[in-house]
């Protein structure tokens, strides 16, 4: 069985440039600092702590790095919205048209008011969908750059910037899927007074593949599942999504470590999937289908609803 894990994150990466947590109940801080891994573990070391694709060694700001080398505090974006939708899908996935997918042999798609459908072109796809996402920022990034020309620093990777939600739900599909749709579908409680909030729950159009949601019942936002990394390599180049900076040239995004998907991969056993959650809704999605149902917008593929 291929590493799951690691294909996720490829997956996101490559459409975004950022880095998704595979468990987004872990908290992820703007200035964790550590390394990149291949993530997983062999199923037969079982008794081996599974390690992430980031694995944190400190934060800068709680071991007076941020304060030795001058660095801001984080600001924060989005964080007084009640209302944002952000989607993240690979790059061989294509937003179609919900009424024409299978969505409608899943009678609960039908009724949910954020749900949007892809078409996957080869292989695995991934979706994350956060839900009242807000993000946290090193501004500008490129206060980072003495720290990580440290020598101490060698080799580590920083976070720069992290997404936080209040909901999310993320699907890693199974190979030969070429068509899912996943909402948010929630029911109003039977015989409950007017305005009892329902049950919400994160649905999808297949029972294959590895699916996983959470939701905060109060709307705080104690998930992260993105993150941003910067470095500092020789021969790297710096591209894709990353914040202006003021008084330096831009940092560098963390590559991932392992070969690009073109090349060949050696796969690694992985783990059981995450048992399925049930989530609240944090917050509806402005741009709505001719049902007057929330959908992404199909281009770009990376959207933040704060930053855009």
């Amino acid at each position: 069985m291929s590493n799951l894990e690691r294909k996720y994150a490829d997956l996101i990466f490559h459409a975004s440039r950022k880095y998704p947590n595979w468990d987004p109940e872990i908290p992820v801080r703007c200035g964790d600092y550590g390394r990149i891994t291949l993530g997983g573990r062999p199923a037969w070391m079982f008794w081996r702590r599974r390690q992430g694709i980031f694995v944190k060694e400190g934060n800068i700001y709680d071991d007076g790095k941020a304060k030795e080398y001058e660095i801001p505090a984080p600001g924060e974006f989005g964080a007084h919205e009640s209302e944002g939708l952000t989607w993240v899908t690979s790059e061989n996935g294509e937003e179609i048209d919900i009424h024409s997918s299978v969505s409608c042999q899943t009678p609960a798609l039908m009724s949910c008011k954020i749900r949007a459908a892809f078409k996957f072109t080869s292989s695995s796809g991934a979706i994350l969908v956060m839900l009242n996402d807000s993000i946290s920022s090193i501004e500008p990034a490129s206060s980072l750059r003495r720290l990580l020309d440290n020598e101490s620093m060698k080799g580590l990777v920083i976070v720069s910037q992290v997404h936080s939600c209040a909901s999310y739900a993320r699907l890693l599909t199974a190979e030969g899927t070429k068509t899912v749709a996943i909402g948010l579908n929630v029911e109003t409680p039977a015989g409950d007074a007017a305005g009892a909030e329902g049950e919400a729950k994160w649905v999808r159009s297949t029972n294959t593949g590895n699916f996983k949601t959470r939701v905060n019942n109060k709307g705080s936002r104690d998930f992260y599942p993105l993150f941003k990394l910067v470095s500092i390599v020789d021969d790297a180049l710096s591209t894709g999504l990353r914040g202006e900076i003021e008084g330096g040239d831009p940092l560098p995004d963390a590559e991932p470590p392992w070969p690009k998907p073109q090349d060949k991969v050696e796969h690694e056993p992985d783990q059981e999937p995450p048992p399925e959650s049930q989530p609240r809704p944090g917050g509806s999605e402005p741009n709505t289908d001719a049902a007057g149902t929330s959908a992404p917008s199909s281009k770009p593929r990376f959207r933040i609803p704060f930053l855009s």
